[in-house]
């Protein structure tokens, strides 16, 4: 889809990508580097990469940490990341323990401790709640 410009074209479509974006963080540099060598032998057209990142929202199911979190950074804005828990496949007691994990942690991070209400539950209102229906 960014290779393509499906994300800049649908705009109005937002993606949420699953489980921290699985490879994706740590793809899109390696992506961008690599890019305009793609372009000059004609095998890619141009990416509007900005464009196309806007719409990608993250979820942090799964394995998140500190370090996860500081990757996705480095790709999006700190209003698109949304907490997520792997809710019905994981037993309740997992999901409570991880989600207290992720509190405690973000908590004592000083880089990272303004942005937790916003994961936990404000980014996803933003995101979910459309004032316009």
């Amino acid at each position: 889809m960014i290779s393509r410009n499906v994300l800049s074209r649908y705009s109005d479509v937002k993606f949420v990508v699953p489980h921290c974006g699985s490879f994706l963080p740590l793809a899109i540099p390696r992506m961008k580097a690599v890019h305009p060598a793609m372009v000059s032998k004609g095998f890619m057209q141009e990416i509007d990469w900005e464009a196309n990142l806007r719409n990608l929202y993250y979820d942090l199911a799964g394995a998140a940490t500190p370090e996860v979190v500081r990757t996705l950074l480095a790709i999006t804005t700190p209003d698109h990341l949304l907490y997520g828990s792997d809710y019905p496949y994981q037993p309740d007691w997992v999901l409570k323990a991880g989600l207290e994990r992720m509190r405690v942690w973000m908590s004592e991070d000083p880089s990272l401790v303004s942005l937790l209400s916003r994961i936990l539950y404000g980014n996803a209102v933003t995101l979910f709640v459309d004032k316009s229906w």
